[in-house]
């Protein structure tokens, strides 16, 4: 006993690998929940860089016929404009590919700490794989 009057306890190596597998699967539902936000905004970032790419092609286009005398741009001119915000695409593919590590990742993750990647749990009954039928259940969507 300890001065307190209460009984120590005493951590197990059991106790440990149940304590490391609760934060292992804890942080794997972190790092998807990031990953799933650096899917989305790569996904707004290269509509950004779309929208970027055209509106500057336009305003230049509008510019050369204001300016007063300017011939419409050359191609080696687009070019050197499509090339200038080139970089924001690269960005989105770079956090593209980030989210998807780390969705990758969380999910190895919470496989190897014994949680399921489906939904289904050990003793769920598959549903009818004919979506046409009455009876059809699709399957559970996984709790985060």
């Amino acid at each position: 006993m300890g001065t307190s009057g209460q009984a120590e306890e005493i951590v197990t190596r059991d106790d440990v690998v149940i304590l490391n597998r609760a934060v292992v699967a804890r942080a794997a539902v972190m790092a998807r929940l990031v990953g799933s936000g650096l899917i989305v905004l790569a996904a707004v970032a290269a509509a950004a860089w779309a929208w970027l790419v055209v509106r500057q092609q336009v305003t230049m286009d509008d510019e050369s016929a204001f300016s007063g005398g300017f011939e419409d741009l050359s191609i080696g001119q687009r070019i050197d404009l499509f090339a200038n915000i080139l970089p924001y695409l690269v960005y989105a593919g770079l956090a593209l590919g980030a989210g998807i590590g780390l969705r990758l990742l969380a999910d190895y993750a919470q496989a190897r700490t014994g949680g399921s990647l489906t939904g289904y749990e050990p003793g769920d009954t598959l549903p009818d794989p004919d979506p046409e039928s009455d009876d059809y259940v699709p399957p559970p969507v996984p709790a985060d």
